[in-house]
């Protein structure tokens, strides 16, 4: 008898290691496989690509959103997409006039819905395989020091983003 409910237990023990295995197997990571629309930009060096993306909308307080002053600036190798309301696109040209956004602007989808934050403006620092690395939320006073985290970002993470599997700067 003691033979029996030691194999069941064992058993037992063993299909629920095998089940947290699949489990975890079939849920991916939060911040991983962001839907990044990769690009194909003529560089003269194999400076690896950022991806910068601010979910933001005209209703946002005007302090909020002077972030985008500082990522209408940035240099070539990072990309910045805005994703803002579908009803917000409808109007594109009032929706620049009122953000000053120079950056390609797209609506808000369901490929969205897994990073969607709770606080509007947000920014999000990607690489190009899709995995984020910073969630910063767009507050009145970030545009004094935005710029500067996220050049000394880039600079430090710039061998991690060198070496992304050889995707880094090749768009797709």
């Amino acid at each position: 008898m003691r033979f029996r409910e030691y194999i069941i237990g064992v058993l037992l023990v063993g299909s629920l290691f095998l089940s947290s295995i699949i489990y975890k197997k079939s849920k991916e990571p939060v911040l991983r496989n962001f839907p990044i629309k990769k690009v194909i930009k003529k560089q003269d060096s194999d400076t690896p690509y950022f991806y910068i993306y601010i979910f933001y909308s005209k209703r946002n307080c005007y302090n909020c959103l002077r972030v985008i002053d500082v990522l209408n600036d940035l240099p070539e190798y990072f990309i910045v997409r805005g994703v803002v309301p579908e009803g917000e696109l409808k109007d594109e040209k009032e929706l620049r006039e009122v953000t000053g956004a120079e950056f390609e602007l797209e609506p808000i989808s369901k490929k969205y819905n897994r990073f969607l934050p709770l606080y509007s403006p947000t920014i999000y620092g990607i690489d190009s395989q899709g995995i984020v690395y910073f969630i910063l939320p767009g507050v009145p006073a970030e545009k004094e020091y935005l710029k500067k985290f996220i050049m000394t970002f880039y600079y430090k993470a710039y061998d991690i983003l060198k070496d992304c599997g050889g995707a880094c700067g090749k768009g797709s």
